[in-house]
């Protein structure tokens, strides 16, 4: 039998317990303590990030420029670490600032290219993660790629992206001086109560000493610089295509002033944009979110660590993917090769800047395009969206024509060394058509074309820009070849679809709009919404009440965003002349948009005219301007402005509106449209001047017909 252990044996055991866990609850009271006066933040002072489009680190002197440049970046390098390999995600604007400002690479934050992409709901960017610590969050920015809409403004409490207004330039304003945004910068800057203060700020080459140069001063001038951490880094390092994954592209200064420590230290290991996020986190002592691939830097920063170990570091361009319909480009590098897959195969030694291709047999080459094969497995390239009607021209300046109806198509396999020369040429023609020179445009794209007659996103490109000068039968020609390309894309068959009924053809309309259904069904919801909102146009078109409102249906199931169903019912009470219970739908449908900030074509016009016809004249204006604005190349709300205008003796706002019409569709149809309404309106002279201008504008263009005589 077992014997029960003697009373006081056990009691001292007890007291033995007692007296451990006493002495280990004091040894880890203190243990804390310690962590904690370790890991407290040693400061509660400013961070500003400051980014500067296309600077190259060696044009700096802390990179082996020749100094006098950049005199005031030479000072901020004197006071801060300096790491010396710091690269870029994406030679391209958005992208590139969008892994900077999210911690993530492309693939995982979802904004592939600089148009028709923006920040997965489901990102958190750094400003959010600092607002959550109570930090008072600012953005000042000079881009027209970075505003509200792609995403970059979460988490942000002031984020301006105000562009001036174009003067009678040749192309749309698409960026505004370093100045002007310093000037909104330091206004916010000086307004804040407390420290702890994020702001971000972006501006152009040109401004960047000065800039840097006004921020230091604020800071004295508040007493916050010594406090203050300072980032300045760059998007890309030279600004190209957008296409080319080199050292040039790549390569960007990355110099961090901290307060009191670590100034003139220089870092050699290879550091990534994705890790500027962790590292302000780290020095706030933030919790880190899980799942980032980027790393705190903060022990190079302190001194506490010589080195980190290697990583590889991830780059992408799908600009010629979504432009031409090529592959893109994706590399992976460590501190001494980078491997490029796109249309074929390169090995860039970074030592010696040379390019072997196809890449030699080297086991850094193996692990690399292992390492590339493991971080694309399973990643989906997704279509950018549809750009709006009034940003196409912004878009156009800085080289991007809309291609997304057939980017997800079969890439087209373009020569890796032609591909530079189309892209060369491809920027041209989308520069020709933001500047509104459509013939020139139009004869650059039909040259890709000739030379290259497999490339979809070309014909469909031509055939968008025909349309918009007018030229409908032309366009049609140019959207079928590029429909023979990619038979089974529905949305091919919904531009088809708008084009003829743009023309008037109807059963040509209803037959691309029934293809397009019928295709739609096989891909996703987007384009299966797209789809049947064309067949609900088009059916209404026909006067065929019952399909435009099962379209309408099938859209709005697809897309709850979409207000069809509501402005189907709005047109067909509209049409029956029944206008005030047609505007209650078209408020419907308008308040459905304005919650998913949503721009749909012809609401605002019919919002306008059913409000004219119920002598609400001044709400009907603010309409047709709406439509104007969102929609410029809609003529018919211009015509029903200068109406409006001309019931109500308003000659100077005819004028106005004439002149803007004739600004917003510089072609032959647009001219011809502005000789009508002067004729309308009672005075052949200008109808007659319009014309004669026009002949002699656009001598030769086929379009002229529009005209008449």
């Amino acid at each position: 039998m077992t014997r029960p252990p003697h009373p006081s044996g056990s009691r001292r055991w007890q007291a033995a317990l007692i007296v451990a866990l006493f002495l280990a609850a004091v040894a880890g009271a203190a243990f804390a303590g310690w962590w904690y006066a370790r890991e407290s933040p040693p400061h509660q002072g400013p961070i500003v990030l400051i980014s500067v489009d296309g600077l190259r680190a060696d044009r700096l002197s802390a990179y082996g420029a020749p100094p006098g440049d950049t005199p005031s970046i030479d000072a901020l390098a004197a006071d801060a670490v300096v790491f010396e390999r710091a690269y870029s995600h994406s030679p391209l604007t958005l992208p590139a600032h969008a892994s900077l400002l999210a911690g993530q690479l492309p693939f995982e934050h979802g904004v592939r290219d600089d148009a028709g992409f923006a920040l997965r709901a489901d990102t958190r960017p750094l400003a959010e993660l600092l607002r959550n610590r109570g930090f008072e969050t600012g953005a000042a920015v000079s881009s027209f790629v970075l505003r509200r809409e792609s995403g970059l403004a979460r988490g942000f409490s002031f984020f301006d992206a105000d562009l001036p207004e174009a003067k009678e330039a040749p192309a749309p304003v698409v960026e505004r001086d370093g100045a002007l945004t310093m000037d909104v910068a330091e206004r916010w800057l000086r307004t804040r109560r407390g420290q702890r203060v994020f702001l971000f700020v972006q501006v152009n080459d040109p401004a960047a000493d000065t800039t840097v140069a006004r921020l230091v001063r604020q800071l004295e001038a508040l007493d916050l610089y010594d406090q203050a951490t300072i980032v300045l880094t760059a998007d890309v390092g030279e600004a190209g295509w957008g296409v080319a994954l080199d050292e040039a592209a790549l390569r960007v200064p990355l110099l961090v002033k901290q307060p009191g420590q670590g100034a003139g230290r220089r870092i050699r290991t290879p550091v990534q944009h994705i890790d500027i996020l962790p590292t302000v986190l780290d020095v706030v002592r933030a919790p880190i979110p899980s799942g980032l691939r980027g790393r705190s830097l903060r022990d190079l920063l302190d001194g506490k660590s010589p080195d980190l170990p290697p990583r590889p570091i991830y780059a992408e361009s799908l600009a010629a993917r979504f432009r031409l319909g090529g592959y893109g480009a994706f590399a992976v590098g460590s501190g001494e090769y980078r491997y490029v897959r796109g249309s074929g195969e390169a090995l860039l030694d970074l030592e010696e800047g040379t390019v072997s291709s196809p890449p030699p047999d080297l086991p850094a080459a193996t692990e690399l395009r292992e390492a590339l094969d493991r971080l694309l497995e399973g990643r989906e390239v997704d279509p950018p969206a549809d750009i709006r009607e009034a940003d196409e021209d912004q878009y156009a300046a800085l080289g991007y024509l809309d291609g997304g109806a057939v980017a997800a198509g079969e890439p087209a396999p373009i020569d890796p060394d032609d591909e530079a020369s189309l892209m060369a040429a491809h920027r041209e023609a989308a520069l020709l058509a933001g500047q509104k020179r459509y013939t020139a445009a139009i004869d650059r794209l039909r040259a890709i074309g000739r030379r290259h007659p497999e490339m979809t996103v070309i014909h469909y490109q031509l055939g968008m820009l025909l349309a918009r000068t007018g030229r409908l039968g032309d366009a049609t020609a140019a959207l079928r070849e590029a429909a023979s390309l990619q038979p089974d894309n529905p949305l091919l068959r919904v531009a088809l679809a708008t084009v003829a009924l743009r023309g008037g053809e109807l059963d040509e309309a209803r037959a691309h709009a029934g293809l397009a259904v019928a295709l739609a069904e096989r891909r996703d919801a987007r384009a299966r919404a797209v789809a049947h909102e064309t067949a609900a146009r088009v059916a209404l078109a026909r006067k065929d009440a019952q399909a435009a409102q099962a379209h309408a249906e099938a859209a709005q199931a697809e897309d709850a965003a979409i207000p069809m169903p509501q402005f189907v019912r709005g047109r067909l009470l509209y049409d029956e002349g029944r206008y005030a219970e047609a505007l209650e739908a078209f408020d419907d449908a308008n308040a459905l948009a304005m919650q998913h900030e949503r721009a749909f074509e012809e609401l605002h016009w019919y919002l306008g005219d059913t409000l004219a016809r119920l002598d609400r004249y001044e709400e009907a204006e603010a309409h047709f301007r709406e439509e104007v604005r969102a929609f410029p190349r809609r003529l018919r709300s211009y015509a029903s402005l200068a109406t409006l205008y001309r019931a109500s003796n308003r000659e100077q706002g005819i004028e106005e509106i004439v002149s803007a019409l004739m600004e917003a569709a510089p072609t032959p149809e647009g001219y011809a449209t502005a000789a009508r309404l002067w004729t309308i309106l009672g005075d052949r002279g200008r109808a007659d001047a319009i014309r004669a201008d026009a002949r002699t504008r656009f001598r030769g263009d086929p379009s002229l017909a529009l005209l008449g005589r």
